[in-house]
């Protein structure tokens, strides 16, 4: 039975995932286009002039590469490019992965993607993308609302801080009841559940890597 409502719940963030469209920047190539003319307006060179300065880079595959039609330059093109743009090839990927939502994301309280479970009262905000590296947000948790142990099941480390209300947590044998400003780190791989033993709703700050949503997709 915990095992079909563990897969229930999964389902249910595999749904939520696929109707958002979360996750597929993720899987993405990283975008060199706009970081090739970005790196190129900000030190005022022309196309001539960087095409100069890397010795060996044809001004058309520069053309192709800032109208994307070069998605994966090879790695002579790179090594001229930074030669050009006076970095290490490691600097182009991470300039291109500082514009990439998946890699360097600002937000709000609003969260980056928000996941409602109402079959179980709970609902999850994540303040990064939807990435299978790291999870960072909430749970909210209507008033009386439980999580099973193990319907969450995630190897991996867990931290948890009572942000509104109070929240119980099952670990194995042991119970924690976690005021606001409480908090509780355990390994995911244990037997655990979350319980709001109020009559308005609970808030518990989690932080997990890698994220437990991808664990269980």
């Amino acid at each position: 039975m915990k095992r079909k409502k563990r897969e229930a719940v999964y389902e249910s963030l595999a749904r939520e995932a696929a109707a958002k469209g979360e996750g597929a920047e993720a899987e993405a190539p990283l975008d060199f286009k706009a970081n090739i003319l970005r790196l190129r307006r900000e030190r005022g060179l022309s196309g001539a002039e960087l095409c100069r300065r890397a010795g060996d880079l044809d001004a058309r595959t520069l053309t192709a590469l800032e109208k994307g039609r070069i998605l994966n330059p090879s790695i002579k093109t790179l090594q001229s490019l930074a030669r050009g743009f006076g970095i290490p090839v490691s600097g182009l990927f991470r300039e291109a992965e500082a514009e990439t939502d998946c890699f360097c994301h600002a937000g709000s309280q609003k969260g980056a993607y928000r996941i409602e479970l109402p079959e179980w009262g709970v609902q999850m905000i994540s303040y990064v993308p939807f990435i299978r590296d790291f999870f960072c947000g909430k749970f909210i948790l209507a008033p009386r609302a439980r999580l099973e142990d193990n319907v969450l099941k995630h190897p991996c480390p867990v931290f948890l801080s009572a942000l509104i209300g109070r929240c119980e947590i099952s670990v194995e044998h042991k119970s924690f009841v976690l005021k606001e400003g409480d908090n509780l780190f355990f390994n995911g791989n244990l037997r655990h559940s979350f319980y709001n033993p109020l009559h308005r709703e609970s808030a518990l700050w989690v932080v997990t890597a890698p994220s437990f949503i991808g664990a269980g997709l």
